[in-house]
């Protein structure tokens, strides 16, 4: 990259290259001016020249100013060859003027002048060897077929000596051209000059021509565990620990170049002693646009960084190994509590994943009720930490889950909050085990009606809300009588049978607001919680009669003639549960003495 006093200098330089072209037309219009007899062409081609001349010189003046075009190297050498040819063009044209037609000593003027013209080229394009053979070809070009078709009688071999004399051309500017891109580097002046503050510098440097180096600092000399005298003139693929992969990052970093930028890259090195070392590798070349490149180098050792990723990443890996065998599902919120990683620790499908962006408390059941949302708000907005918060979420099509989520705040280096992350466990089973215990203790486990004790915790609720309500509360008792019987005739399964349809025909007969409990093999209860007046009480029971009055099962002959039922209510007959419950057995027993299918009460 050029600074821009240097871009600026060297544009002044190449406009006064134009100038000297300029020059250099003027005389060659004088030199053969007074050999051709119709000499008007040539005021015509000088007129033209001077058109090409001052065209090429515009952009020089307008890039002293801009540093970008300096940095553009591909545009730089696309626009130098496309000017070399143009210039070539125009002083080959001169040879078509009629110059090699007029007389001996015309065409030897001209050979002079075109053979002057390239040799001046070679050193004034001396930077590069493909934009001066450019010149040279479009120059000599004309005059090489002239002398091919119509050799001169004076010297008949003209288009060999021409030949010649174009290949020397390129020599020597192929020779210029290599002295003017070694010769700073090779410079002793130009070392010494930066050798101290090389030397001093922190990171390792090296300066290479092609893929060899040129010079390096002391500190390269330090990181490689060599002596700098045997550094110099080595090829870089020497200090790689593979050598195969010099040609991967030779290719990575001559397209880096073409593109101007620097290249940058991390490579396994070797020392002088055998020992291997992780490097991040920066280059840039001085001049891309020539080759063979002079490219800085810039070592630096991270051995210690990359040992201290490498052992973090196993302590995740070993992390997330754990966590595999003690969770489900590994989970990370951002400072707005949003979840922002779901992470199922093992190969089962995971329809959690697709709830990225919510928050927990936004899971819904399929009912669509909140799943404990004010609880899982307060756990998260407090950004403490918290363990054992219980939610339930859905889960596709299937029954929703039971999450046990444990987690703790995430913070930056500054110690701010940036969220939550934590682990969370699939309890669904235990979950639903335990509501499998709580059920069977409150209700029958055959009919799944309540047992004694809800009948009795739901006896209470409803007597305290008819107190609060000035209500009423009603508790019909019915005792199936000669139950046993069906048992020892027809066999358990088909007395189980029955009890089962019996609960079904009993909870037909009541409303969503009441209970039908069963409190031992032949007694059920129906509670009425709401009770408006006794005499509904007593419909109920006729509803209760007449409904298993009626045979049960498809084929069985027979009825449960045994039907008792007693009925008491609150606050009429009794002002507790256990006085409802024992005055309703009481009654139901004197319904039974009186035979027959019957209702008792007061």
């Amino acid at each position: 990259m050029l600074a821009p006093a240097e871009g600026s200098s060297r544009s002044w330089a190449r406009f006064r290259v134009h100038v000297i072209a300029q020059l250099a037309c003027v005389l060659a219009v004088a030199a053969l001016w007074p050999q051709l007899s119709h000499p008007d062409p040539l005021l015509a081609w000088w007129l033209g020249t001077a058109s090409i001349q001052l065209m090429l010189a515009a952009p020089s003046l307008r890039r002293q100013s801009s540093t970008a075009f300096a940095d553009d190297t591909a545009l730089h050498t696309y626009l130098a060859t496309a000017g070399a040819l143009l210039a070539g063009a125009a002083w080959g044209a001169l040879s078509l003027l009629g110059p090699y037609e007029s007389s001996p000593h015309a065409q030897l003027t001209l050979f002079l002048i075109l053979g002057g013209v390239i040799l001046g080229g070679a050193g004034v394009l001396a930077g590069s060897r493909g934009t001066h053979a450019a010149f040279a070809g479009a120059t000599l070009l004309p005059l090489f077929i002239q002398t091919l078709a119509s050799p001169p009688p004076a010297l008949p071999l003209a288009g060999l000596w021409l030949t010649v004399f174009a290949l020397l051309a390129v020599a020597i500017n192929d020779l210029l051209h290599s002295s003017l891109r070694t010769a700073p580097f090779h410079s002793g002046e130009y070392w010494r000059q930066h050798e101290t503050m090389l030397d001093h510098a922190s990171e390792a440097i090296v300066l290479s021509h092609g893929n060899r180096v040129l010079r390096s600092n002391q500190r390269f000399a330090e990181l490689i565990h060599d002596a700098p005298g045997n550094i110099a003139g080595r090829r870089l693929a020497s200090w790689l620990a593979d050598r195969r992969e010099w040609q991967r990052h030779a290719r990575a970093a001559a397209s880096a170049f073409l593109r101007g930028q620097a290249y940058r890259e991390s490579a396994r090195l070797r020392r002088g002693d055998g020992s291997v070392f992780w490097a991040d590798i920066a280059a840039q070349a001085v001049a891309p646009a020539h080759a063979p490149l002079q490219i800085v180098w810039i070592v630096s050792d991270v051995s210690e960084r990359v040992g201290t990723t490498a052992r973090q990443q196993l302590a995740s890996a070993q992390l997330h190994d754990l966590l595999g065998h003690s969770a489900d599902w590994y989970w990370q919120t951002d400072a707005q509590h949003r979840l922002t990683r779901i992470t199922r620790h093992g190969a089962d499908d995971d329809h959690l994943a697709d709830s990225i962006g919510r928050h927990w408390w936004h899971f819904h059941r399929a009912d669509g009720v909140p799943a404990g949302q004010a609880a899982t708000l307060r756990a998260f907005e407090n950004c403490h930490g918290f363990r054992n918060l219980l939610l339930e979420v859905p889960d596709g099509e299937r029954t929703p889950r039971w999450l046990n989520i444990c987690g703790v705040p995430r913070v930056n280096e500054d110690g701010a909050f940036i969220g939550h992350h934590g682990i969370a466990l699939d309890v669904t089973e235990q979950v639903r085990g335990n509501e499998r215990v709580r059920h069977l203790a409150y209700h029958d486990a055959l009919t799944g009606l309540p047992n004694r004790r809800l009948l009795t915790d739901r006896l209470h609720q409803a007597i305290a809300r008819a107190q609060r309500q000035h209500g009423q509360v009603g508790v019909i008792l019915v005792d199936l009588n000669d139950f046993k019987s069906v048992d020892e005739f027809d066999g358990q399964a088909a007395g189980d049978r029955q009890l089962l349809d019996t609960a079904s025909r009993l909870r037909a007969c009541v409303r969503a607001c009441d209970t039908v409990a069963r409190l031992d093999d032949n007694d059920f209860v129906i509670l009425l919680a709401e009770l408006e007046r006794p005499a509904d009480a007593d419909q109920v029971a006729a509803k209760v009669l007449a409904a298993l009055d009626r045979p049960f099962g498809d084929s069985a002959p027979y009825t449960l003639l045994g039907t008792h039922v007693g009925i008491a209510t609150f606050p009429l007959d009794a002002d507790d549960a256990d006085g409802l419950l024992a005055l309703a057995d009481a009654r139901a027993l004197q319904a039974r003495q009186l035979g027959g299918p019957r209702i008792a009460h007061a």
